[in-house]
């Protein structure tokens, strides 16, 4: 089972420093990005951002798609509503049996609507807390600095803290 990850997820996870989260939670996984997150990453890096050089340094391999993935890649973008890489992402999940890991709402409902397996970021965080990972501090901290880094509000905090009531 491959653990795939969007483009938006692993670069909020970069910019923390906390990539090493996706592999202590996903133990003997597979943690891959589709060949258009990675072209993405690199027209990030091209713009000047450094948080890429963390995810080109570490232990994600990235997959491209085969000839039948290929044709229902092709299906999802035609709807115009899932980038491609988010779409590549879906697909490689669906067809390999993993799971998505997303932080677009519209990837996220698509996949429910698909009975395709998918992530959040609150679900990853919940998971992180569930594991001990960190402890509540280091929680409260994590989720601070994704949301100043990443320009990014979780407005389900409270749901990934009360996991440390647990």
């Amino acid at each position: 089972m491959d653990i795939v990850l969007d483009c938006d997820i692993i670069s909020t996870f970069a910019k923390v420093d906390k990539i090493n989260i996706l592999f202590e939670i996903f133990k003997d996984k597979r943690i891959v990005i589709p060949d258009a997150v990675y072209v993405e990453l690199l027209e990030a890096e091209h713009k000047g951002f450094s948080f890429t050089e963390k995810i080109f340094k570490s232990k994600i391999e990235i997959t491209g798609l085969n000839e039948s993935e290929l044709n229902d890649f092709k299906v999802i973008v035609k709807t115009k509503k899932i980038h491609y890489g988010e779409a590549e992402g879906i697909v490689i999940a669906k067809k390999r049996n993993g799971v998505f890991l997303t932080n677009d709402r519209v990837a996220v409902r698509f996949c429910g609507e698909k009975d395709i397996a998918v992530l959040d970021l609150k679900d990853i965080l919940k998971m992180a807390a569930r594991k001990r990972l960190f402890d509540e501090t280091e929680m409260e901290m994590i989720i601070k600095d994704i949301e100043i880094k990443d320009n990014t509000v979780i407005v389900e905090k409270d749901e990934i803290l009360d996991e440390y009531e647990r």
